[in-house]
């Protein structure tokens, strides 16, 4: 068994959407924050909301078609445009696309994150060190080397990080699996910018990764999980205080 070809050195970018509509979709959905919406609430029609926005009325259409696209909005024939209940229809490209605008996460989405992404790769981690091949391992050492160049340069290694991550992932030789977690990278890219920018996390950082590249290049599922057990309580740890320091207001 080979790899496919189109190995990730990084986290891949979404679909670019223009920085105009980008705006239009920011707004929009800052408009339903700040109104209140709820699921199951009319939206205002086309016309008044390109009047709101300062917009033509073709524009406001593609924004609001990028928002049904990720299940956001509905539209109902000779009704008008409403909001879906999207924590449970949404797409998981809505929470991606809610970071990327700089809206930040609801308390209760960052925990949900935080679970769902240690299920995910606590289980990515036995599957890498059943079916890694050397590619893979060389992979995970060329991200290696690339983060300890970016650490001794006094650079963020948050980009190293999430390649790292991306390509255990990827080691699986399981390549929605790889999709879906891409998905939660690409959400938390500036949380990790901020989690690195100290830079007195790496340096651990680093040395947890080197522990889990050597338990998946020795093939041994049960260390590997450990060693991304260990890893993700220091990164949950981190995340929860900044919760309960906001919930505090500090």
């Amino acid at each position: 068994m080979t790899n496919s070809p189109g190995r990730q050195s990084g986290p891949s970018e979404p679909s670019a959407i223009p920085d105009e509509r980008a705006s239009l979709i920011g707004q929009l959905l800052s408009f339903v924050a700040h109104r209140r919406l709820e699921p199951g609430d009319r939206l205002p029609s086309e016309r008044e909301l390109a009047e709101r926005f300062a917009v033509g009325r073709g524009a406001v259409r593609e924004a609001l078609a990028v928002l049904e696209t990720l299940r956001i909005i509905e539209r109902r024939p000779n009704s008008g445009i409403y909001l879906r209940p999207v924590e449970k229809q949404g797409s998981i490209e809505a929470i991606v696309l809610q970071a990327e605008l700089g809206i930040p996460l609801t308390e209760a989405e960052v925990r949900e994150v935080v679970e769902l992404r240690r299920i995910l790769e606590m289980q990515a981690m036995r599957l890498a060190a059943e079916r890694r091949h050397v590619e893979d391992i060389a992979h995970l050492d060329e991200i290696l080397d690339a983060t300890d160049r970016a650490i001794a340069a006094g650079e963020n290694p948050a980009d190293q990080d999430a390649a790292f991550h991306l390509a255990m992932v990827e080691a699986t030789g399981n390549h929605v699996f790889l999709r879906v977690v891409n998905a939660f990278y690409l959400m938390s890219r500036n949380r990790r910018r901020v989690y690195f920018a100290d830079g007195t996390r790496a340096p651990l950082s680093q040395a947890q990764h080197r522990a889990m590249r050597d338990a998946v290049a020795a093939g041994d599922p049960d260390r590997a999980e450990a060693a991304m057990g260990g890893h993700l309580r220091g990164v949950e740890s981190y995340w929860m205080e900044l919760l309960e320091r906001r919930a505090r207001g500090d």
